[in-house]
């Protein structure tokens, strides 16, 4: 039997445990304190291997990193628009996602 499984840790990513604590602050937590993923949703390879074995099944399981060199003004930002930070911006209605945005903005360029 051949499978693929494919998961990204991206929660653990600098840019967005910011989108999360802005999205758990006092300000945001009660329109967005769910709508985030957290840390856990995706397991270290390791318990995918032991889950498969475990099974009866051969595992060959590797995990990678893709490096991409973003530019622009805001190039984290304009990345996360377009993956994390779309679940949020749908839950807020136009202003507060504005609000939010220019927020979030201002940490990344700080950190």
């Amino acid at each position: 039997m051949l499978g693929r499984c494919a998961g990204t840790p991206h929660s653990t990513a600098p840019s967005h445990v910011l989108m999360r604590r802005l999205a758990e602050s006092e300000r945001w937590n009660q329109q967005l304190g769910s709508i985030l993923r957290h840390d856990d949703v995706v397991s270290p390879p390791e318990d995918y291997h032991r889950l498969l074995r475990g099974a009866g099944l051969e595992a060959d399981i590797w995990e990678t990193t893709y490096q991409h060199l973003l530019t622009g003004a805001d190039p984290v930002l304009e990345w996360v628009r377009g993956t994390g930070l779309r679940p949020i911006l749908a839950a807020l209605p136009a202003a507060d996602a504005a609000e939010f945005e220019r927020t979030y903005a201002a940490m990344l360029s700080a950190a």
